[in-house]
């Protein structure tokens, strides 16, 4: 065992090292010997990991052991490999043999004592005076409370509130540790509350002595709270009372002490030029504002004025700094904390927070009656300055969008990043939305005065001229949606100054050059035509000069894109001048998919599909279409695995396979079929997501086509593959993508399924699908039925467009009949019967046909005979499932509960003639009945006739219902 110890601790000591090879195969060592053999199991001296870990450091010498550690002679050492002992402890031995609760549990868990003695050491180096060791017992010992809290220790919550309890800084910092993860995960829902009692004022008496614990540990504790806050919210729907009396009992004291801290100057956290430790606070501080206003709303209601008038102030207060630290082009590093100096994003992470708690009080009573207020509207102009200011571009943010293409599009069009930007255009939409009368002109206005101040700041060869202009331009862009800027409106005003006067004059910066055709082409339906048409001319000329800087090239790239998708009806003013322009969009935009990756090529593919739309692609030629497939084709196969780019790509061959132009269409299947038909054909191994994606694609070509014109050989081409794929994989993904192309063809080419045969077995089209419905309904359906779901769909599409005096049709219908019949008797699942049921019903339909027009074939179709024996086949089928059902649905009355939802809100609005009827329909589905039939008028008959005649006992089942569903009924029948 000395000599395993003693290897250990060598490859402490070498993991330690500075060299990378040398840690490497340090760390590969300990991993090895983590492996060997039962040392760390029950009964075997664990004292090197434990004790000799994490001990306190006055005593090295009973730690440690020359005979035991290559640094037996050096404290500092010792101390170094207890950390990367303690470090061992945290990461390696209790995920792994701690116990059978973690899910890397490999064995050899300790016995009883032994992890008592484990947890009583790890909890004395929570009072550590070294960190490090504090942190690393800390995480230690949250990750043990995991498994054996209450049941193994059940009095370790007691222990840490006497630590926290002790006055010790260090105690007090290492506890802080443990509770941040132990209040978040291991409180039960009975345990909250009593937890919370005891721990509560011990945090406040922690948070309110600065003179005995650092700022950290300060800031530690608030976290808790913050926690504690999260968990209370989480439970608040089932404890209300409990909660109620919780947060009504302890939130006052605390936003008063919260109050007090906000009060001091934050100047003070940021005068040292060696840590910024005091900003950690603050930001925990509107952290936790921001969540008691968003839960628990009424409690902070009377403080919120105090609350935003005091965040308006730090914003005012700091902002200097931001320019010291990230605007200026001699800007100093940026300071961090005490225990990390990288740390150096707190200022603008206090800012994003302080801008969040803002947005959120906005949203309530209490934050919109302060906003309305003379004080708030005294501060309102100073508000949206100061949003403006702090969303400037950063020297780092300039320097890193300057060159890299990717980082600049994600951080500027990522709607889930929470840069400073982000949410101070959230909380300019808040305010818009809170107050339009005052912030919607008041946005445009102060963006046209520092349009002007810009102006000025160039002449005078003022450093940074520009980045208010563009932070301004982002703003007020963001927020077109909500900005009042039609008519003679203030704001339209403005907005169409900055568009003709002030912004044309001030494009010589790359970054404002691009941010102002964003801003435009946001503001695109307030444009005159001609200045639409120079905007947009002005992009694309900056698309076919390859000298352009990658930010104007890509603002280029989201204006011609917005243009696109803003002006898109004949009624928008500068519609011609953009459909002018459609070609040579497309022709610009063509190349970059070559030329782009990530980010910038998902917004070169997106901008491409919009630009297709444009006037239903009447534009189009084969000129343009050729490159434009080969193109898009090619992205696709470098991208197979990206699902939000091949559903791009997939809109976009539905949009092109739509071009009324037949020489397009053929075009573009004879530049796209061939080689997904190949793509289907030869997958590696393991790649069933290039079948799939290929079939996708497949699909998209024909739900573009209109009924009858896939095109002479488009089934030729696409059938081999397609029926092979479904019939040789397993993958469900797969085969549900091919039963639904399979049934697009059905439906927009069932001539073509109809005489096609297979090249290889010569199996007909309709002998093949057969196949399919057999393999899908077959044995290996009965574990799942997901691959079968669209089978009933497909026969019933099948039985609509084939020709019902078809030979081949009748010759199947018995196989077709009895497979459908003996799977229903083994389905499981409703919604599989449901399918089962749709395909049956049709087939019923076609037999009743045979059977009146008098045909021979319905011998045939009812299962008489069968030119390979007897089949017997009964047609009717029960409708009433049987009981087993029943527990499944949820059934009222015939109805899921959803059903008699979604019944209800429909007849509410058929009523009250709110309801939109679908306004278009696929062209192949138009000439079904179906598809015409008026369901307001439909259902509203419906239940008059029933009401009329008492169907089925209709006015007790109406009886039932409750007060709201009873006057939508009446309504309904009432007219």
């Amino acid at each position: 065992m000395d000599q395993l110890l003693n290897e250990v601790s060598q490859a402490l000591g070498a993991s330690l090292n500075p060299d990378i090879n040398t840690r490497v195969a340090a760390e590969l060592k300990l991993s090895q010997l983590m492996e060997v053999g039962d040392w760390l199991g029950p009964g075997n001296d664990l004292d090197f990991t434990t004790e000799r870990a994490i001990a306190s450091t006055d005593k090295p010498s009973k730690s440690f052991d020359a005979s035991r550690s290559i640094y037996s002679a050096d404290k500092d050492s010792i101390l170094l490999v207890q950390h990367s002992a303690g470090t061992l402890l945290q990461r390696r031995y209790v995920p792994e043999h701690w116990s059978p609760f973690f899910p890397a549990f490999k064995g050899n868990a300790p016995g009883t004592e032994l992890k008592d003695k484990i947890r009583d050491t790890i909890l004395h180096g929570l009072s550590d005076p070294i960190r490090k060791i504090r942190s690393i017992a800390g995480f230690a010992l949250s990750t043990i409370a995991q498994s054996d809290w209450p049941d193994e220790c059940p009095n370790l919550f007691v222990l840490l509130i006497e630590l926290l309890s002790s006055g010790s800084s260090d105690s007090v910092d290492g506890t802080m540790r443990v509770f941040a993860e132990f209040i978040k995960t291991e409180l039960s829902e009975d345990q909250i509350l009593p937890v919370l009692r005891q721990l509560l004022p011990v945090l406040l008496n922690v948070i309110g002595s600065p003179e005995r614990h650092s700022q950290l540990t300060r800031y530690r504790a608030l976290s808790v709270f913050y926690q504690c806050m999260q968990v209370l919210f989480m439970v608040k729907d089932e404890h209300p009372q409990a909660v109620k009396e919780a947060t009504e009992f302890v939130l006052p004291t605390w936003l008063n002490a919260l109050k007090v801290l906000l009060e001091i100057d934050p100047r003070q956290d940021v005068a040292s030029s060696e840590h910024w430790d005091g900003l950690s606070i603050r930001l925990q501080v509107f952290k936790i504002l921001e969540r008691v206003t968003y839960g628990f709303s009424r409690v902070i209601s009377s403080s919120l004025p105090v609350f935003m008038a005091i965040a308006l102030s730090h914003l005012e207060q700091l902002l200097p700094t931001f320019h010291t630290f990230y605007l200026q082009s001699d800007a100093t590093p940026t300071p961090g904390t005490t225990e990390d100096p990288s740390e150096v994003d707190l200022l603008t992470r206090l800012t994003s927070s302080i801008l969040e708690f803002l947005a959120t009080a906005s949203r309530t009573n209490s934050g919109k009656a302060w906003l309305s207020s003379n004080d708030g509207q005294q501060a309102l102009p100073s508000l949206i300055r100061h949003i403006v200011a702090w969303a400037q571009m950063t020297n780092d943010e300039e320097e890193q969008w300057a060159t890299d293409v990717n980082a600049f599009i994600a951080d500027d069009n990522n709607e889930e990043s929470w840069t400073i930007r982000d949410t101070g255009c959230d909380l300019m939409e808040v305010l818009i939305e809170r107050i339009p009368g005052t912030a919607g002109p008041a946005l445009p206005a102060i963006t046209l005065q520092l349009a002007r101040e810009a102006m000025h700041g160039r002449t005078s060869s003022m450093a940074n001229w520009w980045k208010p202009l563009e932070a301004a331009l982002a703003i007020c862009g963001s927020a077109a949606r909500h900005v009042p800027s039609e008519g003679a409106e203030p704001a339209a005003r403005d907005i169409g100054s900055l568009l003709t006067d002030e912004i044309p004059a001030l494009l010589n910066v790359p970054f404002l050059q691009g941010r102002s055709f964003v801003f435009a082409s946001n503001y695109s339906k307030h444009l005159p035509p001609e200045l639409t048409e120079q905007y947009l001319c002005a992009a694309l000329d900056i698309l076919e000069h390859q000298e352009t800087p990658i930010p104007v090239k890509v603002s280029a790239i989201v204006a011609i894109k917005n243009f696109c998708l803003r002006i898109v009806s004949e009624d928008d003013v500068g519609y011609e001048e953009v459909v002018a322009q459609a070609p040579r969009i497309v022709r610009d935009l063509t190349p970059l998919l070559g030329a782009t990756t990530d980010e910038s090529l998902s917004l070169v593919a997106d901008a491409l599909f919009v630009a297709v739309e444009i006037n239903e692609s009447k534009w189009l030629t084969t000129e343009i279409t050729e490159p434009l497939v080969a193109a898009l084709m090619q992205v696709w196969v470098q991208n197979v695995k990206d699902p939000i780019l091949l559903s791009t790509l997939s809109d976009s061959f539905v949009t092109l396979a739509k071009c009324p132009i037949p020489e397009v269409y053929q075009a573009v299947v004879k530049h796209t079929l061939p080689t997904l038909a190949s793509a289907m054909s030869h997958p590696g191994v393991g790649e069933s997501w290039i079948n799939s994606s290929a079939i996708d694609l497949a699909t998209s070509l024909m739900r573009g086509a209109t009924k009858g014109n896939l095109g002479e050989g488009f089934f030729a081409v696409l059938g081999p593959a397609l029926f092979a794929c479904i019939l040789a994989t397993e993958d469900r993904e797969v085969i549900q993508n091919g039963i639904e192309c399979l049934t697009l063809v059905i439906r927009k080419g069932c001539d073509q399924l109809m005489n096609f045969v297979s090249p290889t077995t010569g199996e007909t089209g309709l002998t093949l699908v057969l196949k399919v419905v057999a393999a899908q309904l077959g044995p290996a359906s009965l574990e799942s039925e997901a691959g079968g779901l669209f089978i009933g769909d497909m026969i019933v599409h099948l039985l609509r467009n084939a020709t019902a005096g078809s030979e081949q049709l009748r010759s199947v219908l018995p196989e077709l009949l009895g497979a459908l019949v003996r799977r229903m008797e083994t389905a499981k699942t409703a919604t599989f019967m449901q399918y089962l049921r749709n395909g049956l019903r049709a087939l019923k339909i076609l037999v009743s046909e045979l059977r009146n027009s008098g045909e021979d074939a319905l011998a045939v179709a009812e299962g008489k005979r069968h030119a390979t024996g007897e089949v017997d086949v009964d047609l009717e089928v029960d409708d009433d499932d049987g009981e087993e059902w029943a527990d499944e649905e949820d059934l009222y009355r015939g109805l899921k509960s959803e059903e008699m939802g979604f019944l209800s809100q429909y007849l509410d609005e058929a009523a009250l003639g709110e309801r939109d009827e679908p306004e278009s329909v696929e062209s192949d589905m138009r000439a079904d009945p179906v598809s015409h039939l008026d369901t307001r008028t439909h259902l509203i008959s419906f239940f008059r006739q029933c009401a009329q005649s008492n169907v089925n006992d209709f006015s007790r089942v109406a009886d039932e219902l409750n007060v709201e569903e009873m006057m939508i009924l009446k309504k309904a029948i009432s007219g």
